[in-house]
Order: structure tokens, then sequence, then C-alpha cells
């Protein structure tokens, strides 16, 4: 496992909302010449850390759009029947992401639709497709009103104030 240390968790902010920056650019913000940045990039992304590049597409200029936040319910909650569904999930282009959480449904669902009858036609394909949904709720997204502006790196990687605490005294 790759060791984190500061200018690795800089590299990482700066990529997560801008992975188009240059290396150039990227070494000047982190305080280091661009041969040993690249490298220090290469091994975030040998080590997994990080995984795709992606670009944030503004759906609304391509076309109509319906954003669902869907929560499911199994019927089932056997090993077997949780991997039939999140098979059959992986299969519709749809949904953009699911979750398995705890609580008082399985799964939550992030979708995009045209419109609402092609929303319909996806949740009865869905609820009447042999894949154990007992329960199945949409909630139409109005307006989105943070988008994703990173992780927040420092405070993941921060000792826990709990264990600081306990160790001090």
């Amino acid at each position: 496992m790759l060791k984190l240390d500061r200018i690795f968790i800089r590299i990482l902010q700066i990529l997560q909302t801008n992975g188009r920056i240059s290396n150039l650019e990227l070494s000047e913000a982190v305080n280091l010449s661009p041969s040993p940045c690249l490298e220090r990039v290469r091994k975030l992304e040998e080590s997994g850390l990080i995984s795709q590049y992606i670009a944030d597409i503004d759906l609304d200029k391509i076309g109509p759009n319906l954003h669902v936040m869907a929560e499911v319910t199994l019927g089932s909650h056997l090993v077997e029947d949780f991997k039939q569904f999140e098979a059959a999930i992986a299969e519709v282009d749809e949904v953009i992401s699911c979750f398995k959480i705890a609580g008082p449904f399985d799964y939550t669902l992030d979708m995009i639709c045209k419109d609402i009858p092609h929303f319909n036609s996806i949740k009865e394909k869905l609820t009447h497709a042999s894949i154990g949904i007992e329960t199945f709720r949409g909630h139409i997204v109005m307006e989105r009103t943070k988008g994703f502006t990173g992780y927040p790196l420092e405070s993941l990687t921060a000792p826990s104030p709990l264990r600081s605490t306990l160790t001090d005294g």
C-alpha cells in the first residue's frame, strides 16, 4: 500500500477536480519539479488510488433529462438475491450509480432518464423482472444544490481526534 504524505494528498486534491491539469501546472501547485510529480501521479494510478479520469457533462446542454434517486428494497436477503439484483442493475445504462446501504431499504439508485415516461418504462421493467424487487420508490431531483467538489481528503487522512485524545493523556 502506498504511504500517503502531504504531497500525495495535495496531488489527489487537485486531480479530483481538475483531471486535465498539465503536469507542469500540477508540479508547480505542489512545489515539486515536473519529473518527480509525474512519478507520484503514476504511483497513485498504479496503486489504484486514481482509478479513472472522467468528464463532468452538463446534461442540460445535451437535451431534456430527468434525474431520479430511487430506493429499492428486496423481498429476500440471501447472498444470491443481492448478487442477482446487482448483476441486473449493472446492465441498465440509465442507472449511473448504485449503492447497497444499511437502513429501511437495501439500495439507492442514481438514475438519468430522458423524461417521466422513460423513467416509468425502466421502473416497470425492473419491478417486473425476476430480480427480487419488493419495493421501488423513485424521487425526482428538482435541482442540484451542490455538485461534486472533491472528497474531503485532509479530514479523511488526519489523525482521529478520539485516537489522539486517548494517546495524549
